[in-house]
């Protein structure tokens, strides 16, 4: 098994894109759609490579697992309300180096980002990548995590690998109602939902994951 959706709290319309062939981001322009027709994974590609490479993303900049170029979190056409025209996408990114978000909005005809917006506390659903390390760092973390010993309980073997559950990932910001995770927000965290095989879903509601520190947190 292994997780199911990567949207986080909300799923909304962003187009997914899955990397193919030897995993290069196309620096051509592609054959463009119409001005509000979905972004097709030509498209979303190139506008991913504009947005990351673009000088208001720092050369340093990280994704969730140190590499080099900030973290890909989704790719969708711009609100309506935004009054963008032509073809256009807003890419979401974030960098691990200095834990800031960037929503770029692409002019995909132009190849050029258009407009930047920075910051440091927003953050937006999570990446497959970024679920399926919360998950890897929940299972081999040495903390006393109630969802394991649950797993073990249910199907009789100890969970030491993310294959053996279905899981899906959500930003987590502190919000007040936990005693514990004040970080989040500023730090990049995620909440686990986790089930077995059979369909029962594990309590993992009192931690989280710190991706920026890559620990877990407890929340209770």
């Amino acid at each position: 098994m292994a997780q199911q959706d990567v949207s986080g709290t909300d799923s909304g319309n962003s187009t997914k894109f899955n990397v193919v062939g030897d995993g290069d981001l196309p620096t051509k322009k592609p054959k463009l759609g119409e001005d509000r027709a979905g972004l097709s994974a030509e498209e979303t590609g190139y506008a991913i490579h504009v947005a990351s490479t673009d000088s208001s993303v720092p050369s340093d900049a990280t994704d969730v697992r140190g590499k080099p170029g900030p973290e890909f979190l989704y790719a969708d056409l711009p609100d309506l309300s935004e009054g963008h025209t032509g073809r256009t996408a807003v890419v979401a990114l974030y960098d691990y180096t200095h834990d800031v978000t960037y929503d770029q909005v692409v002019d995909l005809g132009a190849g050029q980002v258009i407009e930047t917006k920075k910051s440091g506390t927003a953050q937006p659903p999570t990446s497959a990548t970024e679920a399926d390390l919360a998950m890897k760092l929940a299972i081999e973390s040495d903390a006393d995590l109630g969802f394991k010993t649950e797993f073990e309980e249910n199907m009789g073997v100890p969970l030491i690998d993310p294959d053996q559950v279905d899981y899906v990932a959500g930003a987590w910001v502190f919000n007040k109602t936990t005693s514990k995770g004040q970080e989040c927000g500023k730090d990049r965290c995620a909440q686990l939902m986790v089930s077995t095989a059979s369909g029962v879903y594990l309590n993992t509601f009192d931690f989280v994951v710190n991706l920026s520190t890559q620990k877990i947190v407890r929340t209770q």
